[in-house]
């Protein structure tokens, strides 16, 4: 039904049942649409020719995020209201204060945990200097070591809901065994966004210079990662909630024994 508003260009205006239902039609028909999706992926990866996902800040911070990305993110943190967020792999810092700016907008007291195995002294001082940057913790260790389980174990007391977001090295064998090491410590219900899947959808060799490729890379870890475990789901909802994404069929959630 119309709420019969006047617009500018006469068309009807959906009250906000019709809206939310038209709107959870047109979300679905887009994850659906896979030639759409790979017409996204050309783009991501011409885009990657100008190092896109390098030229963005948040409130003055680097951050290596794309922009569909950081909404989801908001729509994310908003409905589930996270008490902890954990990240690997700090770079430059955006990411940890758009963690730290979403809770506090959500009613959220700031609790991130980043951990690295090079935290630098740049990332450190924007973070130091910044004046939104209050309740990031940086640890700097490997993400899969003894030293990050028990930094993530300690920070994650009495935390009811969670998200982990893994970004640092990509290749299967470290995401693998980051999913192995730290999903297991969040409570039940939370969510796991694992970056970089868009690897595998990008041509072999696109990343001459790294040790991630097609076959091995993120969503590989995910799918091994899933295929082993019962209490972790994927959420295909998240997993495609954006066109232009790094995170396509890689938000996990912890369902406890599904």
């Amino acid at each position: 039904m119309s709420d019969n508003l006047p617009t500018s260009h006469s068309d009807p205006v959906p009250d906000a049942d019709e809206f939310v239902n038209s709107r959870s039609t047109w979300r679905a028909s887009l994850a659906a649409d896979l030639p759409l999706r790979r017409a996204a992926v050309d783009l991501q990866q011409r885009a990657d020719e100008h190092r896109y996902t390098y030229t963005w800040e948040w409130l003055g911070v680097p951050i290596i995020r794309l922009p569909d990305d950081v909404v989801v993110l908001q729509e994310l943190f908003w409905q589930y209201r996270p008490q902890r967020v954990i990240e690997t792999g700090v770079a430059r810092g955006g990411s940890m204060l758009l963690d730290a700016s979403l809770m506090r907008l959500c009613g959220q007291e700031p609790a991130v945990l980043g951990i690295d195995i090079a935290i630098f002294p740049h990332t450190r001082a924007a973070l130091a200097d910044h004046p939104l940057a209050s309740g990031i913790e940086l640890v700097e260790c490997d993400s899969t070591s003894a030293e990050a389980v028990a930094a993530a174990d300690r920070f994650l007391v009495g935390a009811e809901r969670a998200v982990l977001v893994l970004d640092s090295n990509h290749t299967h064998e470290h995401v693998l065994n980051e999913l192995r090491a730290l999903a297991p410590l969040l409570p039940v219900g939370s969510f796991v966004l694992v970056a970089d899947t868009l690897i595998e959808e990008l041509p072999t060799g696109h990343f001459a210079n790294r040790p991630w490729d097609k076959g091995n890379n993120p969503l590989t870890a995910a799918r091994a990662f899933l295929a082993e475990r019962d209490d972790f789901t994927l959420d295909e909802e998240w997993s495609r909630r954006a066109l232009v994404t790094e995170f396509r069929d890689g938000v996990l959630v912890r369902c406890g024994p599904c």
